[in-house]
């Protein structure tokens, strides 16, 4: 019997039309239990941080979009990279870009906790890809 997992996504992305692409793909395949929308780092930063103990509140993973203004996705990489050892709970990080460039992906590689840098537009392969990864790690 397939152990059924609890998961949760959060996405950073200030773009609503990536956000109604993720958000179909979601509809098409619902691999995840809960799904919250930030369109900035920072309040994403300030949760974390309010919850980073408790693990239920923690997300499994977060698609984190690196062009967003005032608060960008890089900030919020250096940010989790201080507060990444104190959560209870891993966070598998994807980031989900425009950018095609190797000096963005490999910069993003460099953060530990990302798992993979996935080019926009986002697809329904992309999300089972990700699903299988989250729950193969928590089997």
């Amino acid at each position: 019997m397939t152990k059924k997992v609890m998961s949760t996504l959060f996405v950073v992305d200030d773009n609503e039309m990536d956000q109604f692409i993720i958000k179909f793909n979601l509809v098409k395949h619902p691999v995840f239990n809960k799904v919250s929308y930030y369109n900035s780092g920072l309040p994403l930063i300030d949760y974390l941080v309010k919850h980073q103990n408790n693990t239920e509140h923690l997300p499994d993973a977060i698609f984190l979009d690196l062009s967003m203004p005032e608060y960008d996705g890089w900030e919020v990489l250096d940010a989790l990279a201080s507060i990444y050892p104190m959560l209870s709970k891993k966070i598998n990080v994807y980031i989900v870009s425009a950018s095609i460039f190797n000096k963005d992906i490999n910069r993003a590689k460099d953060y530990y906790f990302v798992k993979n840098f996935i080019s926009k537009p986002f697809t329904s392969d992309n999300l089972i890809s990700i699903s299988r990864d989250i729950v193969s790690q928590t089997a």
